[in-house]
Parts: structure tokens; sequence; C-alpha cells
């Protein structure tokens, strides 16, 4: 069974709201079916993703190169040959949930069947801070998803405590924008203000009194606190 936390990520992700675009629509726009785990694809890396007895940090890990691993560089090409119906369906996802997000695919995961083909789950923004990864957060706060859908694909590390992460930004094709442009715009007034997407972390980004010592050893005094920087005319300064 899928941990409270899990079962919150992905809470709605296959719901399908009244936005003039029924789920089974996309179909008619694409050459290719996509899948949706429904969730099973991310119970692996639950605690990988969601987990709060490590720092995101040590939990997600980024830059590690794709082509290492045969089932990530495979997936990714693949996303890359598909992009433009991938980038519809990022489109479609967007307006059912009516909030910014990002698919996220397991690299490791098969749909049931035995059908060698990838599943994509939606993530919201929302969903996507209980990571408390600043990569994924600022991903889906500060994108266009009009112009854009953002995908995550992920493998998970054998124990599942940890994966390895990459991110790709495709482009919603032109013809789907303009097609959709209606249901687009209500979608775009309905979402909250920039300012109001806040990234959740689980450390602090600013750098440590030490940091600022070992950068800027002439302006920290003995006990650790900032001097005032002096005027320049100061440094000239003679006493009568």
């Amino acid at each position: 069974m899928p941990s409270k936390t899990l079962a919150h990520a992905y809470n709605g992700t296959t719901t399908s709201l009244n936005t003039g675009l029924p789920r089974n629509k996309i179909n008619e726009y694409t050459n290719v079916k996509f899948h949706d785990s429904q969730g099973a694809a991310l119970i692996p890396a639950q605690q990988a993703l969601f987990g709060r007895a490590r720092k995101a940090k040590d939990r997600i890990h980024w830059m590690f190169p794709p082509n290492k691993d045969e089932r990530v560089k495979s997936l990714l090409t693949w996303i890359e040959t598909v992009s433009r119906d991938l980038g519809t369906y990022g489109l479609h996802r967007f307006l059912q949930s009516r909030e910014r997000g990002a698919l996220i695919a397991n690299a490791d995961y098969q749909i049931p069947g035995g059908k060698n083909e990838p599943a994509f789950d939606w993530l919201t923004f929302g969903q996507l801070q209980e990571t408390r990864d600043k990569i994924m957060q600022e991903s889906a706060a500060f994108y266009d998803p009009a112009v854009q859908a953002i995908v995550f694909v992920f493998l998970p590390s054998k124990s599942g405590n940890s994966v390895a992460m990459w991110r790709r930004k495709i482009n919603v094709p032109n013809n789907m924008r303009l097609m959709l442009q209606g249901e687009i715009s209500l979608a775009m007034a309905a979402l909250r203000r920039d300012e109001d997407y806040i990234v959740h972390v689980d450390e602090s980004s600013l750098p440590s009194r030490t940091e600022y010592a070992d950068a800027y050893p002439m302006i920290i005094e003995e006990t650790g606190k900032l001097k005032k920087k002096r005027k320049w005319w100061q440094f000239f300064r003679v006493d009568w």
C-alpha cells in the first residue's frame, strides 16, 4: 500500500475536471497513446521522492550522465522522438488540473501486460512541494504551461531510498496552442499569482557565518559579526 505522503502526491492526478477538454479527447490530437500509472510507478521511489528522514539533496540526485544506463537513455530518446505529442499531453494535463505541474516517469517501470511502454504521472506544483527539492519546484513554478511542458525522468536506487533525476523541457506545438486557446486562457486566468508559488526546502540556502568570513575576511570582526563598510574617503582621513 502506498504511504500517506505518496497518496497525497498523486491524489487527483487521474481526475477529469470540467475544463472543456475531456480526458479521452487527447487521443484525437496525438499519434501516441500515453499511459498514466496512477501512482504505481512512484511507489518504488516514495521514500526517495517524499521521505522526511533525509534532506532532499541526499534523496534526489541531479547531473548524472543519462547515457550510463540504457533504460534512462532509451526513455529520454523516446521522449525526444515523440516530443510534439508529449508536449500536447502535458498541456492536456495542465488543463485538467488547472495548475502548473510536471509529467514524471520512472525509467525502471513498465505498464502491466508486458508492454515496453513508459507511463507518465502528473504532479502539480503543490504535490512537487512535498519533495522539498528546489529544482523540481522551481521548474514547475516558473514555466509557461501554454508554451512548454516539464518532464522529469528518474531512476530509483536498489534500496529505493534515493533517485537519479533528469529534466526535459519540451515545447507545446503551435497548432495545439491555437486550437485550445480558449481553454488555455481560462486555466491561466485561474492560476495563483507568481509570487504565491513558494518553494519549500528542508534547509536554508543562505551561506553560513563561516562562509561569509571566507569570502569577505576584511569585513568580518573577530566576534563573527559583520562590520560596517567604511566609505572610500575614510581611508584617507587625517587626524589633526
